[in-house]
């Protein structure tokens, strides 16, 4: 735009003989809806057009291997024939399962969208990696752990779970994150909203528009759902008259 206005300038303060022929005006290149990433207020990441008509959420713990599967067969597919478009947005809010997914999930509030969307990715690729060692932690240190103040613990497993190294993190950074309590609020809210709100079941968990779709934890029995949602919402081609 400050190129545009700039060129215009130009062409105004210059004479010239004769007003050069218009150009047809290049038709605007199409939103590329499936790199748009944002966070929202209720502590999620939002992925597409955030007026879409259809809005896709799913509580996804990063340690359940159904979300796993969810993110590796399913979302690629959302994401190319709805969300791209911008018929669909999709919101992935962490719910937490477990003490992992609490202090892996303080690590999407202390990056960028784009950073902590990274981190999700990772965490499902590596999802081995990333709960394995705490689950190598001797009965001693779990003891030990459970002897400090409650708000000392969860850091304490954080690093005998070697999650510092995982998250490739600057030390100081992942200090700061897991320590934020606003993430921890983020984290919390987004847990009792999906038991007590939704009746959350299982991970992964859906809602189309605002409502939770029953017994559905994966891609299979969430397409045809989601497929006529969209056709419910896409406005009728108006009809030719002769």
């Amino acid at each position: 735009m400050l190129i545009r206005s700039l060129l215009a300038a130009v062409l105004v303060a210059t004479p010239v003989a004769a007003a050069p022929a218009k150009k047809p005006a290049a038709k605007p290149a199409p939103a590329d809806w499936a790199s748009r990433i944002a966070v929202t207020p209720a502590g999620g990441l939002l992925i597409g057009n955030p007026n879409a008509r259809v809005k896709l959420v799913e509580f996804g713990s990063l340690t359940c291997p159904h979300c796993r599967a969810f993110h590796e067969a399913g979302l690629p597919v959302v994401k190319a024939r709805f969300i791209a478009s911008g018929a669909v947005s999709y919101e992935y809010r962490s719910f937490s399962l477990n003490g992992i997914d609490l202090m892996a999930g303080h690590l999407l509030y202390c990056q960028s969208p784009a950073a902590a969307w990274a981190f999700v990715n990772k965490a499902y690729l590596r999802q081995d990696q990333l709960v394995t060692p705490f689950m190598q932690i001797s009965e001693a240190d779990r003891a030990a752990v459970q002897a400090l103040p409650e708000d000392q613990q969860g850091p304490r497993m954080a690093d005998l779970g070697k999650l510092p190294e995982f998250s490739g993190l600057p030390l100081a950074q992942y200090k700061a994150c897991l320590a934020a309590k606003p993430a921890m609020d983020k984290l919390l809210a987004i847990r009792s909203d999906a038991v007590q709100t939704h009746g959350l079941a299982g991970t992964p968990s859906f809602l189309i528009n605002g409502k939770m779709q029953s017994d559905v934890f994966d891609w299979a029995t969430l397409e045809p759902l989601l497929t006529a949602a969209v056709k419910a919402a896409t406005p009728a081609a108006p009809r030719r008259t002769n």
